[in-house]
């Protein structure tokens, strides 16, 4: 089947008519992968997307991004540039919800678009919410003055902070944006102290607005000093586990990103550079240890399901390491030999040794 999608060219006269096929099966892309040794109950999917607040189109975007999204399953979803109305509510949040099953657990409006929309940042998740809210970025003078936070208890015993945030935009705002960055870092710096003795893990998800080799990344991955001549590490899970292939998040030829760019007076879009300006980050060396990112795949692009772009950004989809912890409750598969029949439960003890219950 297919649904006819049908745009602006310009974003104000040619309307260009887009044959979508709706496939009925997920493909390989959307399955979890699991390297070696790693059981698929013990990764966290990890979504975000800038999901575009332009109203062209928005109704049907957001359809494609929820049918995506029942492929893909993610445990948490991080938004950028999310459409909320006069009052707070979002029907673009209740859409992706209803749709499913995600839970809103962080967001709410920060500024009204160019398009005379409200639009603000917001994290959805499966698991249960222990705190969420948001934080100052320490730039009073940017559009987006805070970050989305939510702290949430995973499956596997750690608790999951997680932030989603949408940087200054501007390519003389690089400033900001290491301001901007330093915020976070020293936000969830207080949040992994708070939370030490629950085997943290901090993700940092969103639109960065910055390209790879930027003072806001130098920052981020320890080769730069911070806003206040501080240092930090943060891991990248597209540095750890991405392929060069999807390293590009906004793409010259991607319909919605050319029609951003005209709306905000570039002629021909067509000559902008492609860029990687979306990341998800996890806090700390995390090779080998629990919240290592073993795959990241793009999401929400012209391939991975509709042969049209859902946003003028692509999504970034992670699968992090996040075996059970000491004391966790999980289902075991326990060996015959040791006396207990297949998929009773078990302790993980802090000895790490199955107790069986």
């Amino acid at each position: 089947g297919g649904a006819v999608v049908s745009a602006d060219d310009s974003g104000r006269g040619r309307t260009q008519e887009v044959m979508t096929d709706i496939a009925s099966e997920p493909s390989a892309d959307f399955v979890k992968e699991s390297p070696a040794g790693i059981p698929a109950e013990h990764l966290l999917r990890v979504i975000t997307l800038n999901i575009d607040h332009a109203p062209e189109a928005a109704e049907l975007r957001t359809g494609l991004v929820c049918d995506e999204l029942g492929y893909l399953r993610p445990q948490v979803l991080c938004l950028q540039e999310v459409r909320y109305n006069k009052d707070g509510s979002s029907t673009q949040l209740d859409s992706i919800a209803n749709a499913t099953g995600l839970s809103v657990v962080s967001g709410f409006p920060q500024f009204e678009s160019r398009h005379g929309d409200l639009t603000g940042n917001a994290i959805l998740s499966t698991l249960p919410k222990i705190e969420s809210g948001s934080f100052l970025l320490g730039t009073p003078n940017a559009s987006l003055k805070r970050a989305n936070y939510a702290v949430l208890q995973s499956d596997s015993g750690h608790v999951l902070i997680v932030v989603s945030a949408h940087l200054a935009w501007g390519g003389n705002k690089e400033r900001d944006r290491l301001i901007q960055a330093t915020a976070i870092d020293e936000h969830v710096a207080k949040l992994m102290a708070k939370y030490e003795d629950k085997s943290p893990i901090a993700v940092l998800a969103g639109d960065l607005n910055t390209l790879p080799g930027s003072d806001t990344n130098r920052f981020l991955s320890g080769l730069g000093a911070g806003a206040h001549n501080g240092y930090t590490f943060w891991t990248d899970a597209f540095g750890a586990a991405g392929s060069p292939e999807e390293a590009i998040t906004v793409a010259a030829d991607n319909y919605w990103a050319q029609a951003t760019a005209r709306s905000v007076g570039i002629v021909f879009p067509e000559m902008l550079p492609d860029r990687r300006i979306d990341y998800v980050w996890t806090l700390g060396w995390v090779y080998g240890k629990p919240g290592s990112p073993v795959s990241v795949k793009r999401a929400f692009t012209d391939t991975t399901r509709y042969g049209y772009p859902a946003s003028d950004h692509y999504g970034l989809t992670v699968d992090f390491w996040t075996p059970p912890t000491p004391g966790a409750l999980v289902a075991a598969e326990v060996a015959h030999d040791a006396g207990a029949p297949t998929g009773q439960l078990a302790i993980i003890t802090p000895d790490l040794e199955p107790v069986l219950v």
